[in-house]
Parts: structure tokens; C-alpha cells; sequence
């Protein structure tokens, strides 16, 4: 019996489009589950709704053993979401660079708790550059959505761009879907942000405005993985896909 195998171009090939395409998948179904979880898990222990998705961070359960409950969850999550995005080759350089700082920073979101009481235990490394009134947690979640808009809004046209001249009204659909998507997200980012400084951290519309900006970020990804698809078929459509590599040239890439 044989048992020698030789590696099969078109499956690496077509592992490789899974991949891409599972990636942006998990992504997004996480983004939509992240708030959800959050407030499920929280009710699960007892704790009431919070008025923004940070104070999970510290909403406390003083039955339990873990008087913080939810803190798993929140940071769980933001870890999984932040290593998906810093890891995720972009089409891009510059647009992997941005992917990877929008990463670095969702890390940041859980690495530096929000400020509670009006204590900030990492305040000290804000308070020399007269920045005390701000934190690390917050300057990390803003600068991570602001960093996924400019991806949406910037660079979707590395691929985007294909779909131009075989089917331009697509290409028109595609393109202010995704202007839409990063408008929006900057907008619920700024309204969140806003609110909590006008309300001091406290009422439900800051909780409806985080949560209206991460599933615009999740749907981005959906968006992404359904345009990627008509972006194939039109190179299958014009016979544009990439030759066939040869087994060393693959094994660099790999």
C-alpha cells in the first residue's frame, strides 16, 4: 500500500479562500455576540443591565466566588477579536497596518480597565502629558474603531476596484455600503462617546450607541466576505485568476 502523497495545488488554494473567508466570518459573528453575551451572561449572574459595555468590566455579583463574572467574558472575547484583526492579512500593506494597530488596540480595551469611582489605576502614565481627564481604556476602544473605519473607508477599493468595469452598478452598491458602514460606525462611536461625557457614564442610550457601532463592524466583515465572492466570480468570468504555483514557489508563502 502507498501511503506517499503529493500536495494538491487547487485544495491549498481553495484552504487558503476558506481561511480568508472563515476569518471574516468568526469576526463578524463575534462582533454580534459580543454585546449580547455580555448581557446575557450578566443576567445570568444576577446583574442588572449596565449603561455601557465597559462597566461589565467591574459589575459585580457579591454572591459568587468571583465577584466579577462577566470580566471573563468581556476580556475573552476582545482578546480573540483583537489577535483575528492584528493576524488577518490585509490586501494592502498599509491596509494590514491598519488591521494590525485596530488589533493591538482592541487588546488595550481589555488589557486597561475603565476608570471606576473616578480612579484609574494607569492613570499615571496619561497624567504627565496632561491628559488625566481621559483613560487608557477609552482612548484604546475609539482609536480601534477609528482605525477599522479608515479600513472600510479607505481601502476597500484594493479589491473593490475589480468590480468597476464588469459591473459598475455593483461596484456603486459595494462602495456606499461601505461608506455607509464607516460613517455610521464613527458616528455611534462619537455619539457613545459624547453621551458618556454629558451623562458622567450613566444611561442606556451610551450601552445602544457602543452597541450600534460594534455590529456595524460586524456586518462590514459580511459585507466583505459576500463582495470577495462577486470579486471572484468576475476573475473567473474574465479567466484573470493566478496561475498555478509550483510546489517550492508555495512553500515560501506558507
Amino acid at each position: 500500500m502507498n501511503f506517499k502523497h503529493e500536495i494538491d495545488l487547487n485544495h491549498v488554494d481553495e484552504a487558503m479562500l476558506q481561511s480568508y473567508r472563515s476569518l471574516r466570518r468568526w469576526i463578524g459573528l463575534l462582533a454580534i455576540a459580543f454585546p449580547l453575551i455580555l448581557i446575557f451572561a450578566g443576567r445570568l449572574w444576577g446583574i442588572e443591565v449596565q449603561p455601557t459595555l465597559s462597566n461589565y468590566y467591574f459589575a459585580q455579583d457579591p454572591v459568587t466566588v468571583d465577584h466579577t463574572p462577566v470580566r471573563l467574558w468581556f476580556c475573552g472575547i476582545l482578546f480573540v477579536v483583537g489577535f483575528f484583526l492584528a493576524r488577518y492579512p490585509g490586501f494592502t500593506k498599509h491596509e494590514e497596518k491598519w488591521l494590525n494597530a485596530a488589533g493591538i488596540f482592541a487588546l488595550g480595551v481589555a488589557i486597561f480597565p475603565m476608570a471606576i469611582n473616578g480612579q484609574d489605576q494607569y492613570g499615571f502614565i496619561l497624567a504627565p502629558l496632561g491628559l488625566s481627564q481621559l483613560s487608557l481604556h477609552g482612548i484604546c476602544a475609539v482609536v480601534a474603531f477609528v482605525c477599522i473605519a479608515i479600513v472600510i473607508f479607505w481601502y476597500s477599493d484594493a479589491t473593490l476596484n475589480e468590480l468597476e468595469t464588469s459591473d459598475p452598478s455593483l461596484y456603486r452598491r459595494y462602495r456606499w455600503t461601505y461608506r455607509g458602514i464607516a460613517a455610521f460606525m464613527v458616528l455611534s462611536i462619537v455619539t457613545a462617546v459624547c453621551l458618556n461625557y454629558a451623562h458622567h457614564g450613566q444611561g442606556a442610550y451610551i450601552l445602544a450607541a457602543e452597541w450600534c457601532g460594534i455590529w456595524a463592524f460586524a456586518v462590514y466583515w459580511f459585507v466583505k466576505n459576500s463582495e470577495m465572492k462577486r470579486v471572484g466570480d468576475a476573475l473567473k468570468a474574465r479567466k484573470a485568476l493566478l496561475p498555478h504555483r509550483s510546489p517550492p514557489d508555495l512553500a515560501e508563502r506558507l
